[in-house]
């Protein structure tokens, strides 16, 4: 341990040092904006490792972006003054994709399956269009692209979703988004909301993988957690049910967990 991390709970309010300090069930740090939320949460980690409560790969760690997962990363390891590169720390889609990368045959993927980006979406979609005789001038493929979007962000997969008579063209999207799923896992794509939703497919139908995971997570850190949407609180509720710690920050929360 280097000797920056020997004072760090001395720079802590009381609440905050509570929080930092309570290593089992759940935590909430609720505070506003610029209270330093994301360094209770820094130090939370830095606290379970320092202390040797757990080993790097026993936490999970979500934060909204890479870049606040690089710093917070980047922060610890130089006050625990050895490399923690390899820990589960990042944001929902990457901490998903990394999940997937070793669980891929259980989705219907092949190994090393590539993530389209928003323009080859929109090709995608616009060539099924074509196929399908919808005119896209009428129907914009970004509409589709955006409600399937907001479909998967719901936890809906293609064979789940039920028509809808008050849903903008209900028999369309629901056309277009079985073809386009069933076209990306012929050519071995995802789309950005299949890393979670794939990985809630995974948990539901792999109860060996959902037992390892949950058994290998200890403890879960979540920063922003007011912002997280309704498939990521499932991909958390899934992990959280194994040991059952958890430390949340945020503001203007409603408690799940």
């Amino acid at each position: 341990m280097s000797e920056n991390s020997n004072n760090y709970l001395q720079s802590l309010n009381k609440s905050q040092r509570e929080a930092v300090e309570n290593n089992s069930g759940a935590t909430l740090v609720l505070a506003g904006a610029g209270s330093g939320k994301t360094r209770v949460l820094t130090f939370k980690l830095l606290h379970l490792l320092a202390e040797k409560v757990l080993t790097p790969n026993q936490i999970l760690a979500v934060t909204f972006t890479n870049k606040a997962a690089s710093e917070m990363k980047s922060r610890v390891s130089k006050m625990l003054n050895f490399p923690i590169d390899n820990m589960w720390l990042g944001t929902f889609h990457s901490l998903s994709l990394k999940i997937l990368r070793k669980n891929y045959e259980t989705v219907g993927l092949k190994k090393n399956f590539i993530i389209i980006d928003t323009d080859d979406q929109l090709k995608l979609i616009k060539k099924i269009c074509e196929q399908e005789n919808i005119d896209t001038k009428e129907i914009s493929a970004k509409f589709f692209l955006n409600s399937i979007d907001h479909l998967k962000n719901k936890g809906v997969f293609y064979n789940e979703i039920k028509p809808n008579k008050y849903r903008r063209y209900d028999e369309e999207l629901r056309k277009i988004y079985k073809i386009y799923q069933q076209e990306l896992i012929r050519i071995n794509c995802v789309d950005f909301g299949d890393l979670i939703l794939l990985c809630i497919k995974l948990f539901n139908i792999n109860d060996k993988v959902k037992k390892y995971y949950q058994n290998l997570f200890h403890f879960i850190l979540v920063d922003e957690y007011q912002d997280i949407n309704f498939i990521q609180q499932k991909w958390l509720e899934h992990l959280y049910k194994g040991h059952r710690n958890i430390c949340r920050s945020g503001s203007n929360l409603e408690i799940y967990l």
